[in-house]
C-alpha cells in the first residue's frame, strides 16, 4: 500500500471529523457549495471566519503531520517486504483503507458522504447553467403592457442596491439601543418624516449565503412557489419589458470558475460591469461604483442594480480609514469585532447617501430600493451549519419620489401599510414587478410587498429554505396588519 494512496483516501474523513469537532455539524452541501462557487480569496476568508486563524493553522499543521506519518508507515511496510511476510500488516492497512472509504462514501456514517455532497454540488451547478439556454424563450413569453408601467407614468431612473452581510440588529436606524451611530444618513432621512422614505422592520433573508439568496431574490423562484431558477424570469427581464435600459454594476467578483446564478442574471442586462472583472473579490471600496452612474443618460428610463461589498468579512477591509470611527476599549477595531462591523455599516450608509444624492440630482430618480442578501453573526459570520436568526435578519428600505407617489398612489399606500409586516427577500422579484407596475403571467401579487393583496403573515413565512419558521425567532417584533 502506497502512503500517498492511504493519505489521500483518509483525507476525506479527516476533514469531516475535524469540521464536526469544530462546529458540531457535518459538512453540508451548502458549505461545500460556498467553497466551490467562489474564488480562493473568499474561500480562505470562509475557512478563517468559521474556524479562526489559529485553529485553521493547527488543523493544517496536524494534517501535514498526518501525511508524514502515512508516508513513514509506507516506508516501514516497504522495508518489511524485503525481509518477512507482511500479509497481516497488509491486511490491517487494507482494512483501514476500507473503513476510510466507507466513511467517505457515507456507508457507515451517512451524513459524512463527501461523494454525495459533491454530486449535489455538481448537479446544482449543471442545472444553474441551464438558465442561459432557455433565457430567450422565457424572455419572449414575458408579456408586459409597457404603456401602463412606471416607466410610462413617471419616466426616470430606478435603482436597486444589493447589500452584503448587513444585519439590522447592528444598525442604529433599526435597533435604537445599538451603541454605535452607524446609520446617520438613514436615521436623518427617517427623522425628517419624508413620506417617500419607507423603512421595513421585519424583513428576513431566505438563506444565509449570497448565491442561494440572490438566485431567488432576483427571479421568480421563491421558498413558496416551487419554481426552479433555470425556468424563471428575472427583475432584469421585467425591467427591459417595462421600457427600461438595464444596467448592472458590481463591486463583487464573478465568484468561481462557473457563472453563478447572480452572474447569469447580471449578464442579461443591457450593460454589465464589475470593478474587478475577474473571478476574484474586489479589494476596491464601494465608492468605486459611483463612476459607473455617470454612464447613464438622464433623459432615458434607467433600471440600475448595484451590488456592493458592504460588510463582507473581514469587516475592516470594507471601509477607508476616515470611516474607522468606532473603537474597542483598547482603541482598536479588530478585523471581526463589533466596532469594525459598525464602521462597515457606517460606510455603507455613506455610499447609499452618495448614490441617492447623485441619482436625485442627475438621473431623475423615481425609486430606490436597498436590501441585504443576508445578515451576520459577529462571532461565526453566516455559516448555515451553525444557524442563528441574526444571520437572516436584514434591513430593507424603499424611496419613492413625489412623482412616483402621484403616479401610483395605490402602490405607495400599500408599501406604507406594510412597514411592520413580515417579508422574506425571495419575494423581491414580485415586489419589483409591483414597484414597476408591471404585472404579467410571471407575477404573483400575493408575494408583492407593493400590493394591497400581499398575502403573507409571520405565521406563513420561513427562512433557510423552509427549515425554520419566522415564528421561531425569539426577537420577532409585533406585526401590524392593515385594516380592511
Amino acid at each position: 500500500m502506497a502512503g500517498a494512496e492511504l493519505s489521500s483516501v483518509c483525507a476525506i474523513p479527516f476533514m469531516q471529523y475535524t469540521y464536526y469537532c469544530l462546529v458540531w455539524h457535518c459538512l453540508s452541501p451548502a458549505s461545500v457549495m460556498a467553497l466551490y462557487l467562489t474564488n480562493y480569496r473568499e474561500s480562505i476568508d470562509f475557512i478563517e471566519s468559521n474556524l479562526g486563524f489559529l485553529p485553521a493553522t493547527i488543523i493544517f499543521i496536524g494534517f501535514a503531520v498526518f501525511l508524514y506519518v502515512c508516508w513513514r508507515v509506507h516506508l516501514i511496510f516497504a522495508r518489511r517486504t524485503l525481509t518477512e511476510d507482511t500479509t497481516a500488516g497488509r491486511m490491517g492497512a487494507l482494512a483501514f483503507l476500507v473503513v476510510a472509504m466507507m466513511t467517505a462514501e457515507g456507508w457507515y456514517l451517512p451524513q459524512t458522504s463527501v461523494a454525495d455532497l459533491w454530486n449535489d454540488v455538481i448537479s446544482y451547478v449543471n442545472q444553474t447553467q441551464e438558465y442561459s439556454i432557455g433565457h430567450d424563450e422565457r424572455f419572449d413569453s414575458l408579456m408586459i403592457d409597457n404603456r401602463t408601467t412606471l416607466a410610462a407614468k413617471a419616466p426616470g431612473t430606478v435603482i436597486i442596491v444589493i447589500g452584503e452581510s448587513a444585519s439590522r440588529n447592528y444598525m442604529k436606524a433599526y435597533t435604537p439601543d445599538f451603541p454605535y451611530e452607524d446609520t446617520p444618513w438613514l436615521s436623518q432621512k427617517l427623522a425628517s418624516q419624508d413620506p417617500g422614505f419607507l423603512k421595513f422592520d421585519n424583513v428576513y433573508s431566505s438563506w444565509s449565503q449570497t448565491v442561494p439568496v440572490l438566485q431567488r431574490a432576483l427571479t421568480e423562484q421563491s421558498q413558496y412557489n416551487g419554481k426552479e431558477f433555470f425556468d424563471s424570469a428575472s427583475i432584469v427581464d421585467v425591467a427591459k419589458k417595462s421600457g427600461y435600459e438595464t444596467w448592472w454594476f458590481s463591486n463583487q467578483g464573478r465568484y468561481g470558475q462557473y457563472d453563478s446564478a447572480i452572474t447569469l442574471v447580471a449578464k442579461t442586462a443591457d450593460h454589465a460591469d464589475w470593478t474587478d472583472d475577474s473571478y476574484n473579490f474586489s479589494d476596491k471600496y464601494d465608492e468605486s461604483l459611483m463612476q459607473y452612474l455617470t454612464q447613464l443618460d438622464p433623459t432615458k428610463n434607467n433600471f440600475v442594480v448595484l451590488h456592493i461589498m458592504g460588510s463582507h468579512i473581514y469587516y475592516n477591509n470594507r471601509y477607508p480609514e476616515q470611516f474607522n470611527q468606532f473603537k474597542t476599549e483598547d482603541g482598536e477595531s479588530t478585523v471581526s469585532s463589533m466596532p469594525s462591523y459598525a464602521n462597515s455599516i457606517l460606510y455603507t450608509d455613506y455610499v447609499l447617501s452618495q448614490v441617492f444624492d447623485y441619482a436625485q440630482k442627475n438621473l431623475n430618480l423615481q425609486a430606490m430600493v436597498y436590501f441585504s442578501d443576508h445578515g451576520e453573526n459577529l462571532e461565526i459570520s453566516h455559516n448555515p451549519d451553525v444557524f442563528s436568526f441574526d444571520m437572516v435578519r436584514i434591513p430593507m428600505w424603499i424611496y419613492l419620489s413625489p412623482a412616483y407617489q402621484q403616479a401610483l398612489p395605490g402602490h405607495t399606500r400599500a408599501m406604507r401599510q406594510h412597514q411592520s409586516r413580515y417579508f422574506t427577500n425571495d419575494m423581491l422579484y414580485d415586489t419589483i414587478c409591483g414597484l414597476l407596475n408591471a404585472p404579467s403571467s410571471r407575477y404573483n401579487p400575493e408575494q408583492d410587498f407593493a400590493s394591497q393583496t400581499y398575502g403573507f403573515t409571520r405565521q406563513d413565512l420561513t427562512t433557510m429554505l423552509g427549515q425554520h419558521r419566522l415564528t421561531e425567532d425569539p426577537d420577532g417584533l409585533p406585526e401590524t396588519l392593515p385594516q380592511p
